[in-house]
């Protein structure tokens, strides 16, 4: 008596397929590697982006209160904790009875660690190379 035999619920692999599934997986992961690699720059940047506004507007309230410039620009770059390089410039500061605008200005360059790189290996770059710089302006009115 001959018996068939059961059917197997899932089918054997052969060696072509697991050669197509290293193949395919080999087109996919760079690209998925440079969308990670994006996901994480840019959320740096933006991190950064909103240090140096703070920063900025921490500089502006301090120029309306404080008479020294280098009290402004202490006040400045202690508020952009965590951005390394930090500069802040007093733009226009407050005088006694001034109504004008206090403006201060701060800047921090920015790395791009791993875009940057990826980007110069297609020949191109972003902002001018791997280091872009971030600033912001802070303005507040004087008194008034």
């Amino acid at each position: 008596m001959r018996t068939t035999p059961r059917p197997r619920s899932q089918p054997q692999r052969t060696l072509r397929e697991r050669g197509a599934a290293a193949v395919e997986l080999a087109i996919v992961f760079p690209l998925l590697f440079l969308v990670i690699a994006g996901i994480v720059d840019f959320g740096r940047a933006f991190f950064t982006q909103i240090q140096v506004t703070n920063a900025a507007r921490e500089g502006a309230r301090a120029a309306v209160v404080m008479v020294s410039n280098s009290d402004v620009i202490t006040r400045a770059t202690n508020a952009a904790a965590g951005v390394p390089g930090v500069g802040a410039n007093v733009v226009a500061a407050c005088t006694s009875g001034s109504t004008t605008n206090a403006s201060v200005q701060v800047t921090a360059p920015f790395e791009w660690i791993l875009l940057g790189p990826a980007m110069s290996l297609i020949g191109k770059s972003i902002g001018g190379g791997n280091v872009t710089v971030i600033s912001s302006t802070g303005v507040m009115r004087c008194g008034g």
